[in-house]
């Protein structure tokens, strides 16, 4: 029988070895950084200002809340966006009532990651808590927005690895020159999304973590559904983009090495 206190201390020895790593290379490991960014996506429209917080991994998390709360503050979103894994196991549910500090006047929007499933999440209680605060989750469905006289659709898909993302919705949007807005946690959808829908869309995930471990700055190794994706802008075929965050919380071990968690706000 293997000897548990071996395992312990096998345990202890690797996160030890990772904070020497992260320690060697200068990393800061749960210390928030805000990156901000300016995407137009159609000429002469209202500009929209746009906060992804994805990978909140709760009760994973580490990232300073209020100072969260403050930068998206700041930032006068228009739009919040949550792309999944806000909870990492059932019984935690409640947690996702963070979001009610944070106010948007086109809403607060948010998708299913892995994790809600893998965690078993009672999903209904999951929803129940965001209307609570005024998130509204969007998983295989479609809503169409406006700001000032511009509308936008915002599509939410369903968990690659663990739901079922139904690409059909970006061919059945309502005709007319909106832009796309696609809420997807595995970043790997982004080459469907390229194959299905008709007009140029910006897909926002997350998942990767940018790979969590990733003494300067790259990754050793990312989850499944990734595809060739790992972090920041990617430019796709036909006026398709997307953005992988890094991501709020941790997966797996309390830490980061090269990759600190990421707060996006975006200007589209």
């Amino acid at each position: 029988m293997p000897d548990p206190s071996r395992r312990r201390f096998l345990g202890t020895a690797a996160l030890g070895t990772v904070g020497a790593i992260g320690a060697l290379y200068g990393a800061s490991s749960n210390e928030l950084e805000v990156t901000t960014h300016a995407r137009p996506m159609a000429p002469g429209a209202p500009p929209l200002r746009l906060a992804l917080l994805t990978d909140m991994h709760s009760p994973h998390d580490y990232v300073e809340g209020k100072r969260l709360i403050a930068a998206v503050r700041r930032f006068k979103p228009d739009i919040i966006a949550i792309a999944g894994d806000a909870v990492d196991q059932r019984g935690h549910e409640h947690h996702v009532e963070f979001y009610g500090a944070l106010d948007a006047p086109l809403g607060k929007y948010a998708t299913l990651g892995n994790w809600e499933y893998q965690g078993l999440c009672d999903l209904s209680a999951l929803r129940r808590h965001y209307e609570h605060v005024g998130v509204r989750l969007v998983v295989n469905d479609a809503l169409r927005l406006n700001i000032n006289g511009a509308p936008v659709d915002l599509v939410g898909l369903d968990d690659w690895r663990a739901g079922l993302p139904d690409y059909g919705l970006l061919q059945r949007l309502p005709a007319g020159p909106a832009r796309t807005i696609v809420l997807s946690h595995c970043p790997v959808t982004f080459d469907a999304v390229q194959q299905t829908a008709t007009r140029p869309a910006l897909v926002l995930s997350g998942h990767t973590h940018g790979g969590q471990i990733a003494p300067f700055g790259l990754a050793i190794l990312v989850p499944e559904g990734s595809g060739r994706y790992v972090k920041g802008w990617y430019d796709g075929e036909n006026g398709h983009a997307m953005y992988v965050s890094r991501g709020l919380g941790n997966s797996g071990i309390p830490m980061r090495v090269g990759s600190r968690p990421e707060l996006v706000l975006i200007t589209l």
